[in-house]
């Protein structure tokens, strides 16, 4: 496996956290959710970035 692999395998499970998290949300109390929502967001954005720039120096090699 290569970090190009890893990284994929890691933005699917962020994915999956926040399709979970989404369909938990209850009207109630959501602050705490919204919050973690926002940090895994962020997370799984940077992910896509380090991946595409992997990608882009790979295809430039």
């Amino acid at each position: 496996m290569n970090e190009s692999d890893l990284l994929r395998e890691e933005i699917a499970e962020l994915e999956a956290q926040i399709f979970r998290l989404k369909g938990s949300m209850q009207k109630a109390d959501n602050g705490v959710k919204l919050s973690k929502l926002a940090i895994i967001t962020r997370l799984r954005d940077r992910c896509q970035r380090s991946l595409a720039a992997l990608e882009k120096r790979g295809a430039a090699a």
